[in-house]
């Protein structure tokens, strides 16, 4: 936070890993607008206090006042804590937390959010993106969603090829560590064929598109940065698997698909989303899903995008 100021006009609602909201803070701290980030694995280092007429928060030498927030930059949800003194007692402790935080934010309603907390959270529910692009008019892939593998092998005998992705954002965190679960191919199908037992969880299987490129498309407010996305190896099939090689080159998108990606921000009543499509061979864009809380940083140093100037401006507009 600007140090000469008590009384904040932006908060970041993120957590302490968030190299977003590092690099927006670099910006913010050219424009005289007073900021203050708020990181839910901090919150044993602050004194919150909420009183139904303002929120207060002590940190060692300084007091911070959310009475003239006037917009906040909604980046992670606070899922990040640390760990109760009594082990135990870490899941009550950690939904009190949670709840602490999503009902300080919900009081803060009259803020313009970027992205309204549960509008996020709806937002990231890949198969109403799905309900609701096709509703918009948007191709997507032939999609089935199902535990049962027996309907999954059939809707795979009617593909050339299908995919499986998470219906979640598919970090998993184990006593190994921390990994990513990416789109793949189903190499295997046997796997579904021989077994009559349903699944322990639903699995989403699509087919598989060709793919001349994939377009991620930043949007923030009414302006959008489409990026074509080269792989150097075709056979994989998620570009954001980190040992692949790619290249960057911003992209027009007609004028009729850039309607559709408005549409669908006005029905999951978002302000800031990051939307990928695959462009197949023939020129069509496929829609695969859209990232409320997508990453856009890298996208910003490759190719000179003024993503982080557009999220200010919708911030202090």
């Amino acid at each position: 936070m600007n140090a000469q100021c008590s009384k904040p006009h932006v908060l970041l609602v993120t957590n302490k890993d968030d190299f977003a909201v590092d690099f927006l803070i670099y910006r913010l701290k050219d424009t005289s607008v007073p900021y203050f980030r708020l990181n839910s694995d901090n919150i044993t280092d602050l004194g919150i206090t909420y009183d139904l007429h303002d929120t207060t928060i002590k940190c060692q030498n300084f007091r911070v006042s959310l009475c003239a927030l006037r917009s906040v930059y909604f980046r992670r949800a606070p899922t990040v804590f640390p760990e109760s003194i009594i082990k135990n007692d870490t899941p009550f402790i950690n939904r009190e937390r949670r709840d602490f935080f999503e009902g300080l934010y919900l009081s803060y309603n009259r803020a313009k959010w970027i992205n309204p907390i549960f509008a996020t959270y709806i937002a990231e529910r890949k198969l109403y993106q799905l309900f609701l692009a096709k509703k918009i008019g948007f191709n997507i892939p032939k999609t089935i969603v199902s535990n049962d593998p027996m309907n999954v092998n059939e809707f795979m005998k009617e593909q050339e090829a299908s995919i499986i992705k998470p219906i979640s954002h598919g970090l998993q965190i184990s006593n190994e560590g921390v990994f990513s679960i990416y789109t793949s191919e189903i190499k295997d199908t046997q796997r579904f064929a021989n077994s009559d037992e349903l699944f322990e969880a639903p699995v989403l299987v699509q087919e598989r598109i060709s793919n001349y490129r994939d377009i991620r498309v930043t949007v923030v407010g009414h302006r959008i940065f489409p990026v074509e996305i080269e792989k150097e190896d075709d056979i994989e099939v998620d570009w954001r698997k980190p040992d692949i090689k790619k290249i960057y080159k911003r992209h027009k998108l007609p004028s009729e698909l850039e309607n559709k990606i408005y549409s669908l921000q006005k029905e999951l009543n978002l302000i800031y989303s990051a939307v990928d499509f695959i462009l197949t061979p023939n020129g069509e864009y496929i829609f695969l899903e859209t990232n409320p809380a997508g990453e856009w940083v890298w996208l910003e140093r490759e190719l000179g995008l003024d993503i982080s100037g557009q999220i200010i401006d919708e911030l202090i507009g």
